[in-house]
């Protein structure tokens, strides 16, 4: 189901809205089968969106199997299942349990992904996520542990198939914070905390550089050093401007 060989299912499905999925089945209801009867059941069970119960399978797995020759596959289901029923908390312990227990494991790649996936999912709920809210307003906590799940991911493995899609993801968090720093420079900037304002254009511009809000920023930073009676750092920022060629996004 998830072994490397299959994880292209897995990228075309990773940010998907969770299934509806069946009341979750106590431990002990799960058959006494072989593990490799539990792991085809539990496969099923995803493959037709019932993550709550092939969650079940895969646990029961894992534990009456601690050492089976399907141990690591079974950790790397239950990353992706958690994920699927939206489980933030126990997709990060697993994902912690597979890193730490196979550091050098030849999943590695996949397991950062789907760290970051998870990490930007915490940003927001479901419900959230329906309704469309701007998440870029939020704590931003979560997306800065996302960027860096992806940008370790670019680092280390440059050649994985989760590079490209872990690049484009780079892109949008740094929009999203952007576009915080720059809600909160329009917030002080309207308030008359110019000072303030100006910094966190200045944010803006040393963090977020190749973003649609540095031009913003700099024409902003601009507008109030003048306001502040600063002609020197204004004539010195419109020059930038001037010369500036900025991305259009």
């Amino acid at each position: 189901m998830f072994k490397k060989i299959l994880m292209p299912f897995v990228i075309a499905t990773a940010i998907a809205v969770t299934g509806c999925s069946s009341d979750k089945i106590e431990k002990d209801a799960v058959p006494d089968l072989s593990q490799e009867a539990l792991h085809a059941k539990a496969r099923q069970m995803a493959a037709s969106g019932d993550y709550a119960k092939a969650r079940d399978y895969l646990e029961a797995l894992d534990s009456r199997y601690p050492f089976g020759e399907l141990t690591d596959q079974v950790q790397l289901d239950l990353i992706y299942v958690n994920y699927k029923s939206r489980k933030s908390a126990e997709t990060t312990a697993a994902i912690e349990r597979f890193l730490r227990l196979n550091p050098n494991s030849q999943y590695a790649d996949y397991v950062l992904y789907m760290k970051g996936l998870n990490e930007m999912q915490k940003h927001g709920s479901l419900i959230q996520d329906f309704l469309g809210f701007d998440r870029s307003q939020k704590d931003p906590q979560n997306y800065f542990d996302a960027y860096k799940a992806f940008k370790d991911l670019i680092d280390r493995y440059p050649n994985s198939p989760y590079a490209a899609d872990a690049y484009h993801r780079l892109v949008y968090i740094k929009n999203q914070l952007a576009k915080r720093e720059w809600a909160i420079a329009s917030y002080y900037q309207d308030r008359g905390a110019l000072v303030s304002a100006i910094r966190h254009c200045q944010a803006i511009i040393y963090t977020y550089y190749d973003t649609e809000y540095c031009e913003k920023a700099f024409k902003m930073m601009a507008e109030d050093y003048k306001k502040l009676g600063l002609q020197l750092p204004s004539s010195n920022v419109e020059k930038v401007i001037a010369a500036s060629t900025f991305e259009k996004k």
